[in-house]
């Protein structure tokens, strides 16, 4: 019995978290209603019940968890007791040693399959499928991904079926999988003549040390790109809190918009005029500085929203309103990390490492901004010219790419181990902004099979003794769950 108890103790705990996981976040976000008073006390306690009666079905969060652990755990350790009774009762010593082997390989393959049935079963949705359907997300959807082969006969009155529920979990294990392999590769090959650490030691540490912040910066770049461009690509929630940390302007993001689609053309009354020219109103700026066929380019002091005429000066005051935006989110997170022994120097721990986050976030907002203003007017004119860069080629985009290029360099301002954490935050969401959301379901074992694999690359990292393969928080939070 009490092998037994300890065989499912991962199973529970990979259950429990993945229960305080789903139900957290959605608690949190209806607090709005939890916490009006002109609610019903019957109405925020169906609402509480709800969240928790839901989570617990099998088509959710923390079921796919338990069943993934038991794969990788509970399950092998009863098929390995299985197959040494058998190798332990047959005598030719050939057969014996390929039982033996196969007993090793159990875990990777039992992984992949819970993996599989996992999956399966958090796609089992049908009210999920039926929003897709109606909601308005369906209509930006890749007609690419969505368009039948030539040869498939399918009835115009059939429905489309929908998949792409689990495309963010997926894009995230996929991430923390070809982490796993990069590391495995190098850390397996790093005694070879050809190995970079062998031939060229100091280019093998500045890799190693500059891998985590390209990947950010990538990563920063393609989702603010997308920001700008199509923020359909990326999730509301998202979205919205890009904007609130951006605190810019929207008719400059319409008026950089419409450049880009070449409907905003200097030297020429396209009909937008009006559009910046209430911004100038109310900046108590000439109106002038709005019409693009009077004022060639926009000048930056209309970009800076009444900061004034100086880029370095408006870059000084987004760092500031940044900063302190940022510190009213990270110094109650650092204050709450610490309150078991919240004493004097527990604040000021809290102090410096809300500090330390919100100046990097700071510095991200006001690079994006200061970028932008090099490359149109300080810098990019002078360095390329206006005839073979014109105005209007940097508005329509290519002072936008400097922003997005230039801001996730301030990473650099974090700690190492939490650049890497930040780093594979960010990276499963730029990804999805390359990928469609919602997808034709023909395509779902394509996903299906991404997932599983890169479920058991992960955890045979952990389970095999190379758990710090798996960097970072997640690693040592899976090592934990799935100890027996």
């Amino acid at each position: 019995m009490h092998i037994e108890i300890d065989a499912l103790k991962p199973v529970l705990r990979a259950y429990a978290l993945g229960y305080l996981t789903a139900t957290g976040p959605r608690i949190a976000n209806s607090l709005g209603v939890l916490t009006r008073r002109d609610v019903p006390f019957a109405v925020r306690r169906d609402l509480i019940l709800h969240i928790l009666k839901t989570s617990t079905q099998i088509n959710r969060f923390p079921a796919a968890c338990a069943i993934i652990a038991a794969g990788s755990t509970t399950i092998p350790q009863l098929l390995a007791v299985f197959l040494k009774y058998i190798a332990a009762s047959i005598k030719h010593d050939a057969v014996k040693t390929a039982v033996e082997a196969l007993s090793r390989r159990l875990r990777l393959a039992c992984t992949f399959a819970a993996a599989w049935v996992a999956f399966s079963l958090l796609n089992r949705d049908e009210q999920w499928k039926k929003r897709r359907a109606l909601s308005q997300s369906s209509a930006h959807t890749d007609q690419s991904m969505l368009r039948l082969p030539a040869h498939h006969n399918q009835p115009t009155s059939s429905p489309t079926q929908f998949a792409g529920k689990t495309i963010d979990f997926t894009l995230f294990t996929f991430c923390r999988a070809l982490d796993v392999m990069v590391i495995t590769l190098w850390t397996r090959t790093r005694t070879s003549k050809w190995h970079l650490e062998q031939r060229a030691p100091r280019l093998a540490n500045f890799a190693r040390k500059a891998a985590d912040p390209w990947v950010f910066s990538t990563s920063a770049a393609v989702i603010m790109w997308a920001w700008f461009y199509s923020p359909e690509r990326l999730p509301k929630a998202y979205n919205h809190w890009i904007s609130k940390a951006a605190a810019i302007d929207t008719r400059l993001i319409e008026a950089l918009r419409l450049a880009r689609r070449g409907e905003f053309i200097y030297g020429q009354d396209t009909g937008h005029a009006s559009l910046l020219k209430g911004l100038c109103h109310d900046l108590d700026l000439p109106e002038e500085y709005g019409d693009p066929s009077k004022t060639v380019p926009i000048p930056c002091e209309l970009y800076h929203c009444g900061v004034g005429k100086s880029c370095e000066g408006h870059a000084l005051t987004r760092f500031w309103r940044s900063f302190k935006f940022a510190m009213e989110l990270y110094l109650p997170l650092q204050l709450l990390a610490r309150l078991r022994s919240l004493n004097k120097d527990a604040v000021l721990a809290a102090v410096k490492g809300a500090a330390q986050s919100s100046s990097f976030l700071a510095a991200f907002v006001a690079m994006f901004y200061y970028s932008v203003c090099l490359a149109r007017t300080r810098l990019g004119p002078k360095v390329f010219g206006n005839k073979t860069v014109s105005p209007q080629m940097w508005d329509s985009g290519l002072c936008t790419l400097a922003g997005c290029l230039g801001c996730g360099w301030s990473i650099l301002l974090e700690k190492p181990s939490r650049r890497q954490e930040v780093a594979f935050f960010v990276a499963p969401r730029a990804m999805a902004t390359l990928l469609p959301r919602v997808y034709n379901k023909q395509y779902q074992r394509r996903e299906q099979i991404i997932f599983a694999t890169s479920i058991a690359v992960v955890l045979n990292a952990i389970n095999s003794g190379d758990s710090q393969h798996v960097r970072g928080v997640l690693g040592k939070l899976l090592e934990t769950v799935l100890k027996v």
